[in-house]
Order: C-alpha cells, then sequence, then structure tokens
C-alpha cells in the first residue's frame, strides 16, 4: 500500500495538560509571533493559544463515494487532494502543522453525505434561527430542509469540507457547512444552486469553488458544436442524469444557447425546449430506454427532411458507466443494416457529436470506450470514441507544460499512481487551498481564512489569465478545455474557452 493511501478517519483533540500546578493557563496570541521556535498560535473555544505544532494538525474533512457503479472518479478526486496534502507535509506543512485529511465514504448518497457532514463538523442542533437561507428551505424539489433552525459548529469540527463530490449530495452537505460556520471549499461539481447562485445569502462567503461551472461548460461546449456546423436547437440533445446532477446540466444547456442565440428556436415544448433524456443515476439498465428514444428522435430528423444531411450535438450530463453505453447504442444504431438505413440513409446522413461534462470521470470513459473496440460503417471500421469529445475544467495533462502540471506528475510519480483529469483537479484544489494556509497570518480559523483567500496571490496554476478569488468573486476558474478521446484512449487538445472570451480551436 502506498503512502498516499494511507489517511486518518478520526483524529484526538490535543489539549495541554498541567504538569506543576492546577492554576497553569496556555499563552493568549495573537500570532506565531508571540509563542517561540516550534509552536503556533492556534483558535481556541475563548481565545487563541500557543501549541506546539506537532500538536496542533490542520485536519479538513471530505466526503466522497469509493464505492459502487461510479467510484472512480470519487477515488481519483481524493487522491488529488491527497497528493496536495502530502507534497505540503513534506515541505514541514504549515509553519510546523500537518495537514490530515479526515474522510468519509457516503457511496453517492445524498442521506449519507449529510450524515458525513454532520459527523465531520462535530454539529449540535441549536435553539436560535438559522443564519442561512438554505437550512430552512428545500433545494431540489421534494427535499426537505437540513434542519428547522440553526446548528453549531462542535469543538471537535474540522476546519471545513474540501472537494466534496457529486451535486446531489452537494446540496446536502453544502448548507450543513455554511451554517455552521464552516468553509466549503473546492467541490467536484459545477452546479449552480448554492455553490452558485447566492442561494445561502450573506452565508455563502463560506463557499470557495475551484472548477468552472456548468454552465460555462454547457456555453465551450454549445460554442463548439456550432464551429461543428450544427444548425440549430432542434439539432441538439441532452442526455442527461435524472437528479440534481442532471438538472444542473440541462440547465446549463439552456442558458448557454439561449446566451449566445437569444432565444431556442423551435423549442420541442415550453418545460423541455431542447430535447431531453435522462436515465437513472447508477442504474445503466435504465440506458436502452434512452438509446431508443434518441434514435427515434435523430430517425424523425431525417424523414422530416429527407434529402439534407444533418449535423447533431449531443450534450452529455452523466458519469462513464451510462456515457459508455449511450454512446455505444447511439452508434451502432446509426450504423445498422436495416430498413431504416435503406430508407433515411442514416450512416452518411447523420453526424453525431458526443460532449461529456468533465464529471463523467474521462479517463474510465476513455478506458471503456477503448475495450468496445470499433463500429463498421460504410467507410470502414471506425473507433467508438470517434466524435467523442469531454468539457475539462483543467488542462490536459497529456500536453501541457505548466509548473503545476509538472509538479502533480512529480508527486504522483513518488507516489507510484497514474495521473487522470480528476486526480488533477483533486490535486489543484488541494493546492489552491493549501496556498491560503500559508499565506495566512495569525490563528486559522474558516472566519479568518475567507479574507485570505478574497486576497490569495496568484498561483499560475494553468487555469486562465483570469483565475483567482476576489472579495466579490468565489469562483476561481472559469475556464474550459475541449479534449477529444483518441481511439488508443489519449486526448486530443481541441479548444480553450474563458468567459468573456471567444473560443479558441486547435488545429
Amino acid at each position: 500500500m502506498s503512502r498516499l493511501s494511507l489517511h486518518l478517519l478520526a483524529v484526538s483533540a490535543f489539549v495541554l495538560v498541567p504538569s506543576c500546578s492546577s492554576t497553569f493557563t496556555s499563552k493568549a496570541c495573537k500570532t506565531d509571533d508571540d509563542c517561540g521556535a516550534g509552536i503556533v498560535c492556534v483558535e481556541g473555544e475563548a481565545q487563541a493559544v500557543c501549541k506546539n505544532a506537532a500538536d496542533a494538525p490542520i485536519r479538513i474533512g471530505m466526503s466522497a463515494p469509493i464505492s459502487g457503479p461510479s467510484q472512480d472518479l470519487r477515488t481519483e478526486m481524493r487522491k488529488g487532494v491527497l497528493l496536495a496534502f502530502n507534497e505540503q507535509n513534506a515541505l514541514g506543512g504549515v509553519r510546523g502543522r500537518k495537514l490530515e485529511l479526515e474522510f468519509r465514504d457516503d457511496e453517492y448518497r445524498p442521506d449519507e453525505a449529510e450524515a458525513a457532514a454532520r459527523d465531520l463538523l462535530d454539529v449540535a442542533e441549536g435553539t436560535a434561527p438559522a443564519r442561512c437561507p438554505t437550512t430552512t428551505q428545500s433545494i431540489t424539489a421534494g427535499s426537505t430542509p437540513v434542519a428547522s433552525g440553526s446548528l453549531i459548529r462542535g469543538s471537535n469540527a474540522v476546519m471545513g469540507l474540501l472537494g466534496s463530490v457529486g451535486t446531489p449530495t452537494m446540496v446536502r452537505s453544502a448548507p450543513i457547512a455554511v451554517e455552521t460556520q464552516s468553509l466549503f471549499f473546492g467541490a467536484f461539481t459545477g452546479a449552480s444552486k448554492v455553490l452558485r447562485d447566492g442561494a445561502a445569502g450573506a452565508c455563502s462567503k463560506y463557499i470557495f469553488n475551484i472548477r468552472a461551472s456548468y454552465y460555462q461548460e454547457a456555453r465551450a461546449t454549445v460554442e463548439y458544436f456550432l464551429k461543428l456546423h450544427v444548425p440549430d436547437a432542434r439539432h441538439l440533445v441532452s442526455f442527461d442524469q435524472n437528479d440534481s446532477f442532471g438538472q444542473a446540466g440541462y440547465d446549463g444547456l439552456i442558458a448557454a444557447y439561449t446566451g449566445i442565440k437569444g432565444s431556442i428556436d423551435q423549442p420541442i415544448s415550453a418545460d423541455t425546449p431542447i430535447k431531453r433524456l435522462r436515465y437513472t443515476r447508477d442504474d445503466e439498465s435504465s440506458v436502452p430506454a434512452q438509446i431508443a428514444a434518441a434514435s427515434a428522435y435523430l430517425g424523425s430528423l431525417l424523414a422530416t427532411d429527407a434529402t439534407s444531411p444533418h449535423v447533431v450535438g449531443i450534450f452529455m450530463t452523466d458519469t462513464y458507466g451510462p456515457a459508455t453505453g449511450f454512446i455505444q447504442g447511439i452508434r451502432d444504431w446509426q450504423y445498422a443494416n436495416d430498413a431504416e438505413q435503406a430508407q433515411n440513409h442514416k450512416a452518411t446522413r447523420l453526424s453525431i457529436y458526443f460532449s461529456n461534462v468533465s464529471f463523467v470521470g474521462p479517463n474510465t470513459l476513455a478506458q471503456r470506450l477503448h475495450d468496445a473496440g470499433n463500429v463498421q460503417t460504410p467507410q470502414g471500421s471506425k473507433p467508438y470514441s470517434d466524435g467523442v469529445f469531454v468539457s475539462q475544467v483543467v488542462p490536459n495533462y497529456q500536453t501541457d507544460n505548466s509548473d503545476a502540471v509538472h509538479a502533480y506528475k512529480h508527486a504522483l510519480d513518488i507516489a507510484g499512481l497514474d495521473p487522470s483529469f480528476t486526480s488533477l483537479e483533486g490535486y489543484l484544489a488541494g493546492r489552491v487551498f493549501v496556498a491560503g494556509l500559508v499565506q495566512h497570518q495569525g490563528p486559522i480559523s474558516p472566519d479568518a481564512l475567507i479574507s485570505t483567500f478574497e486576497h490569495l496571490q496568484p498561483l499560475n496554476l494553468g487555469l486562465g489569465a483570469s483565475s483567482g478569488f476576489a472579495p466579490d468573486n468565489h469562483n476561481y476558474s472559469k475556464s474550459v478545455f475541449g479534449t477529444a478521446i483518441g481511439a488508443d484512449g489519449s486526448f486530443t487538445d481541441r479548444y480553450f474557452w474563458s468567459d468573456g472570451t471567444t473560443i479558441s480551436l486547435f488545429e
């Protein structure tokens, strides 16, 4: 077992025990300079006090699934965070204080994610009214609020939650973090709800996002589809997970297309203006029905205009298992030698492009498509990966030469691990968090760190020139790196997009 895989599930609180006098008290302080060599100023219940650095680890919590049908992308996120922490610990930690990641397996289940947040933040029910709107309001349709009143952060709470994985889990854990005045940092989701829509009111100050949003991924994807000659909204299709994750992606697609074109031309319906196909989370058996529905829709496009070619872009808010099955199913239908082929010539008149959001688990998707092999077409054999893209929110580690990517690969080499886009995202989120801790002066607490993160010095992580936080901006990166999946499972750069700029295509 590599040392990277080791983590502490529980850490006991350290106290200074008087050895000579029952009236002994720890020295009060304002900064580490008040304490002396090897001693740090640590936030206490009543006031900051001096402690041995070795007895004051900085504890950060993380909740994610490490089992189930989509476990690869979650274990990769955790791996990346640990790479960043181990890297800093090898340098002596933060002024001698070690970074410790306390991990909970939430199985990608909202109720388990909520329980994990309560446990990690040592939450107690309060009697006062809630501080944050998201505490007592339902976040998604059919859900219950996380509490009816205030929640109190306990004395054994971690500093905050870092790298929480998934949208349906986030909408249960983020409200608990902000209500307890704890940091919710670098979540592995581009959803708007809670994280970017200001729904938490003044409590939003505890939320810091590293990655681009799903809206920004959708905007970049739609702009790229238009470059590939997708003509209108009728030739767009959404394949998405039937929960808050899928809804976030679909909402992003609608907003992106409307933002570019001004309106949806020829909407499918008032409620679903762009054709939508939804599968059940963690249930690949629900995908074939969506393949059939998509095939029928694409066939209707061909039948309506029986002579012209059709270019279709499919925006996929999914994970790697359903994504692989859907792509294979559509390609098999497109090239099947059947009566519909003879009538509508779907093999030659349809050009279909698939673009997955970054959460899909790009590396596992690429491997599965590679393993699936080829489909026979009138032009010969083609790999199932042909025409499949991923809108990444981190640079392509296979081609990028930034210092951050070099450091990431070096950390992987030390640990004997393989790279992935998801672990790179976890690593960069960890790097930003660590940079805030290192830059911070004085006792470290969630409230004290807010201003430090808002004034964080540039880190040059390869996330675009506009990356960084500010007092009025808690969204670090607004960049999307479009990649195509090759037949061998590699990734080729196709475009770069950043909010407020024109999409740049690679040759």
